[in-house]
């Protein structure tokens, strides 16, 4: 039997539910008052957010950056629709709920552009011309973007008889020039040093002196480059200077309260984590002892799969289920553990026994927090193709993170670090040695990492009462889960596209 909870068990408990309790509340009432329509452009798959008293608006359009996903830019969606605009907001091909891959020329031409620009530009303009047509509605559409997103806009905004204002968050994008956008804002964070020194110059193309904070105009061009303090290139689209910023360029006149949902969603997602840690003590004890691995044989399973993984996932796995990129992840991870577990089932023995209540504690607070997360943060259920991507990662996350649970199972802060930082060293070295083979699967180590500050976390404390074998399974459902969620996928032709 589980002994009683200590205190600094219960205390976090407590505040654990009262934090996730007080999110959800304010979370679900940001959008009080808000319509919330999904609906289908195409293939493309879109949110209409509106003001429930469905008077006529004026429309936005509202585009996430790369590797995002609608739910990433809910906090303009709904800040806007507060401010009494009809919003159309949609995924890009290949990332949130696409069910069509971007196209695989990702790499710009010597004019700049490229087969992913071409495709999600068009994509944009049919969205685009769909909302206009929205019973409603009033045009010419506004538009904002974020990041990849702010180079599309542009090209497509050059492409239309006419535009609204348009807003660029962490913007980029070379065409920009003096007369288009005519009415432009672009918005940085404090933290993005280089892409805040774009927007000014965007803005000195109008007016040389121009500062940052200041609106200048000449004719009918006017322009202003703001910018969020405290964040960077994703805490951007959450504060609340980014949103009052939008709502007073594309609303002027509105002083509706933004949605300032940031806070709320770290809340969320920081109570979820931690009501696993006294949680796991109500677990049966059923802990295990860690395997006997001295530091020179435990930088020999480290280095050993390196080369061996690295070297057969860039030259294999190309094309897989129609997509670039996923075998060659799938076969770096499970080439990566098959060794690691080969060689520690010969030398160590490895842990075979299965943890009814301890594999559900940790899939259950590991679900729960992903369903949070797509609700209310970003993409995080693999649907569509996503799900046959996430069977076939599976065959290579579950080895892998076998292993990781047994080498990690009860071992230091060193040992865990090099354990998380072997496999992307090994990885980011592959890309940067061939990126036109490995480049279109660079987004799975930012996923990773991620990926073992949060699931990682709950599997250590899961594995305090139990054996590696049950973490490893829970964990490498988890990462397949994971990148098969939220990295953005690529064609394996691109005459599969157009």
């Amino acid at each position: 039997m589980p002994a009683p909870l200590s205190r600094p068990r219960l205390v976090t408990a407590a505040l654990a539910v009262v934090a996730i309790l007080l999110s959800l509340v304010m979370l679900e009432r940001a959008r009080t008052g808000i319509e919330r329509i999904p609906m289908t452009v195409g293939v493309t798959p879109a949110t209409l957010y509106r003001p429930a008293d469905a008077a006529p608006a004026p429309l936005a359009v509202v585009v996430h950056g790369f590797g995002g996903s609608r739910q990433m830019m809910e906090a303009i969606s709904l800040t806007l629709a507060r401010a009494g605009m009809a919003v159309v907001s949609f995924d890009f091909h290949g990332q949130g709920r696409s069910v069509v891959p971007m196209s695989p020329d990702a790499f710009p031409d010597e004019q700049g552009s490229s087969g992913t620009t071409v495709q999600l530009v068009r994509q944009t303009l049919e969205v685009i011309e769909a909302a206009e047509a929205l019973p409603g509605v009033q045009g010419p559409a506004a538009l904002v973007g974020h990041s990849m997103a702010t180079d599309i806009l542009v090209r497509a905004a050059a492409r239309r008889p006419a535009t609204g204002p348009v807003a660029l968050i962490s913007a980029y994008s070379r065409e920009v020039t003096p007369e288009t956008p005519a009415k432009l804002l672009i918005l940085s964070g404090q933290r993005e040093g280089g892409l805040r020194e774009v927007a000014l110059g965007m803005v000195r193309q109008v007016a040389p002196e121009a500062a940052e904070g200041e609106t200048v105009r000449a004719g009918e061009i006017e322009r202003r480059a703001a910018v969020a303090p405290y964040v960077g290139h994703a805490g951007v689209l959450w504060s609340p200077a980014t949103l009052r910023e939008l709502r007073d360029w594309l609303a002027p006149g509105s002083t509706a309260p933004v949605a300032a949902t940031g806070p709320w969603i770290l809340l969320l997602l920081a109570g979820l984590v931690a009501l696993v840690w006294p949680a796991a003590a109500l677990l049966p004890n059923r802990r295990r002892k860690a395997l006997a691995i001295g530091w020179p044989f435990f930088l020999v399973l480290l280095a050993l799969p390196a080369l061996p993984a690295a070297f057969l996932s860039l030259n294999f796995g190309a094309s897989v289920l129609g997509l670039a990129g996923v075998g060659r992840i799938a076969l770096f991870f499970g080439i990566w553990g098959l060794l690691q577990l080969a060689v520690l089932a010969h030398y160590r023995g490895l842990d075979r026994r299965i943890d009814g209540p301890a594999l559900a504690l940790l899939m259950g607070g590991s679900l729960i927090f992903a369903f949070a997360m797509d609700r209310y943060a970003a993409a995080f259920l693999p649907t569509g193709p996503r799900l046959p991507l996430m069977a076939l990662l599976a065959i290579g996350t579950l080895p892998f993170m076998l292993a990781h649970a047994h080498l990690a199972h009860r071992a230091g802060f060193w040992r865990r670090l090099l354990l998380a930082l072997a496999p992307v060293l090994a990885l980011g070295g592959a890309i940067a040695a061939e990126p036109e083979r490995l480049g279109l699967s660079f987004t799975v180590v930012p996923v990773f990492l991620l990926f073992l500050l949060v699931f990682g976390t709950m599997g250590r404390w899961v594995s305090r009462f139990t054996g590696p074998a049950t973490v490893g399974i829970g964990l490498g459902l988890m990462l397949a889960w994971s990148i098969a969620a939220s990295t953005p996928l690529f064609g394996a032709s691109s005459r599969l596209i157009y």
